[in-house]
């Protein structure tokens, strides 16, 4: 399908990159000035900015597309696959923000010299830049530059190989130039464009097909037919599928590490953290990113792909190659879009995709430049503008990486598995490290290895065989059982790893905690700095709190535009008190029934 632009719509394209561009430009000297200006913006970031250029990462140009093909899939409930991350978003904002703004580092990989000593932590921070900068970062890049690519096949009937070079060439000299400033700058832009350009999408949609009402009947018809509620929020009945939403809700936010959603707070979201002016600012920039990420994002894209569904049911026939593809079926769309509205929508997922790809950019280059160019080069003297020209190469080499995953990969819900599946197992020795004294270097290092190996073993013929068996032929229970599996063997692993490798130093452990006055399990560490025993009941309460306003809201929107009005007043009523418990808890000071 090769979607005609008119002379509107390429103007607003036009006007979309000049801004872009001018704002790399407009950046770029303030942004060379050093590494600090250019991985964090100087540290001075208001929370408002902090939490929109977070929330505009997270809207990349992949995540309509993924979203579209598990509703058309799975239905609603599909979704789950990546709610089950909200958990621990709430907890990242009231437990983990502040002790990550207190710490002072660069990067998330910069606190393993903070928090371990020797040797040891030396060989982790060079291993996990490597691992997190190239490895990691390049499988986001490539589905993220692999659904901005589909797109743009779709619109403007371009082979892929174009497609990338277009892409490529905007993005590397944008992320190059202006660094986290301009990256910050822009996304509050993005994000804006992106919202709208993805409810005009869907106003439009729901009006060819004819209207609400008749959107949800049809549906509910296609449903009946297919034996499948697509519009049920929780799984219905017992199956296959429920099983594995089961596993998802009570074990996938704290076992895996997924980029925007890591356990314990890290990646770019640290990284937005360590650029706040603030705690306060830290902990109120990444509430916001919780609940836009959560409540504003996704109904818009869920709407679009029922409508797909109605207008073409052969998206539900469930191809993963060809034109009906689920996944292609948000790009299909595009052509209920009148002349001029085209290029906004279009325009709208270039800047998803630029929020996107300059971050991931930026932050790899940060790891290779401060966790392991730094180290190597410790005692040369180096300008801060040679300091700044490395990241800038770096974000180059990265840029050259991840083309070549994009290349390689087909799915983009694909990638977000194989990420998943590679880290599981390594969330809750990120989340101990800040809660338990005796967590060390090896604990990371033995589950980092241990869970890539066990999943690499998982995806072999073997393993495919056995894990198939365990599901009793289920498919729907092959990945759940595989998280499992690698999360069971992983903690085993590094669980006695650490008893069996000398604890961090006492000194070194004082020195941590005295900065970073983390919660959990110490010992007597936290009265030897001089800090009364750390309690974290008010965290925990604002947690439950805030997780009760997020998800309230989330299904309550939703039950509200599938016109279910008493589900909708359930889950409003629900995000209410969960909102005013969230602000009284907030502005009070712990009170004396939970010291």
């Amino acid at each position: 399908m090769n979607l005609q632009l008119s002379f509107w719509d390429w103007l607003f394209l036009a006007w979309f990159l000049l801004v872009t561009t001018g704002v790399g430009l407009y950046y770029a000297r303030r942004a060379g000035r050093n590494l600090q200006e250019y991985f964090l913006s100087g540290r001075d970031l208001p929370w408002w900015a902090l939490g929109t250029s977070m929330v505009a990462t997270n809207f990349a140009a992949d995540t309509p597309l993924a979203v579209t093909g598990i509703v058309l899939q799975d239905g609603i409930a599909g979704n789950w696959l990546w709610w089950n991350f909200m958990f621990g978003g709430t907890l990242t904002v009231f437990l983990f923000s502040r002790w990550w703004r207190r710490s002072h580092i660069t990067t998330e990989i910069e606190l393993i010299s903070k928090r371990y000593d020797g040797k040891a932590a030396s060989i982790l921070r060079g291993v996990k830049a490597v691992y997190l900068g190239l490895l990691v970062n390049s499988i986001i890049f490539g589905w993220v530059t692999l659904a901005m690519g589909r797109i743009l096949e779709v619109v403007f009937d371009l082979p892929r190989p174009m497609s990338l070079g277009i892409l490529l060439a905007i993005t590397l000299f944008y992320t190059a130039l202006s660094g986290l400033w301009g990256v910050v700058a822009s996304d509050v832009l993005q994000f804006s464009m992106a919202m709208v350009g993805a409810i005009i999408l869907a106003v439009l949609s729901v009006q060819e097909v004819g209207g609400l009402e008749i959107l949800v009947k049809d549906i509910q018809t296609l449903g009946a037919y297919y034996d499948k509620d697509y519009l049920a929020i929780f799984p219905t009945g017992w199956s296959a599928f429920t099983g594995a939403v089961m596993v998802l809700v009570l074990v996938n936010w704290w076992a895996v590490y997924y980029p925007g959603n890591e356990p314990g707070g890290g990646g770019y979201i640290a990284q937005r953290m360590f650029a706040a002016k603030n705690e306060n600012h830290a902990r109120a920039g990444t509430l916001w990113f919780i609940f836009a990420n959560f409540v504003l994002r996704p109904w818009p894209w869920i709407l679009v792909a029922l409508s797909a569904a109605v207008l073409e049911p052969a998206f539900l026939a469930g191809h993963a190659q060809g034109p009906y593809a689920p996944e292609k079926a948000y790009p299909w769309m595009f052509q209920v879009l009148p002349e001029g509205m085209l290029g906004l929508v279009v325009a709208s997922f270039f800047a998803a995709f630029m929020s996107t790809i300059t971050t991931t950019l930026n932050l790899s280059a940060s790891y290779l430049v401060n966790d392991l160019y730094l180290p190597l080069t410790a005692g040369r003297k180096q300008s801060d503008r040679r300091q700044v020209w490395v990241a800038r190469t770096a974000v180059g080499l990265v840029t050259g990486v991840g083309c070549l995953v994009a290349w390689q990969m087909e799915s983009v819900s694909g990638g977000w598995e194989l990420l998943m599946d590679v880290t599981a197992g390594t969330g809750l020795v990120l989340i101990a490290r800040w809660l338990w004294w005796r967590v060390n270097a090896w604990s990371e290092i033995s589950a980092m290895l241990s869970s890539a190996l066990i999943c690499l073993w998982t995806f072999s013929e073997d393993g495919e065989d056995l894990l198939f068996r365990w599901s009793r032929e289920q498919e729907a229970l092959v990945e759940p059982i595989r998280l499992l599996l690698i999360l069971s063997v992983t903690t085993v692993v590094w669980l006695t790893t650490t008893f069996l490798t000398p604890p961090v130093s006492r000194k070194h452990l004082t020195a941590f905690f005295e900065e970073v006055r983390p919660g959990g399990f110490w010992g007597d560490i936290d009265l030897e700095a001089g800090f009364p025993k750390s309690r974290m009941s008010r965290d925990l309460i604002l947690w439950g709190t805030s997780t009760m306003m997020i998800f309230g809201s989330l299904f309550g929107l939703g039950s509200a535009l599938l016109l279910q009005t008493g589900a909708a007043a359930l889950f409003l009523s629900l995000a209410a008190a969960g909102t005013l418990a969230t602000y009284y808890f907030m502005r009070k000071p712990e009170p004396d029934w939970l010291q």
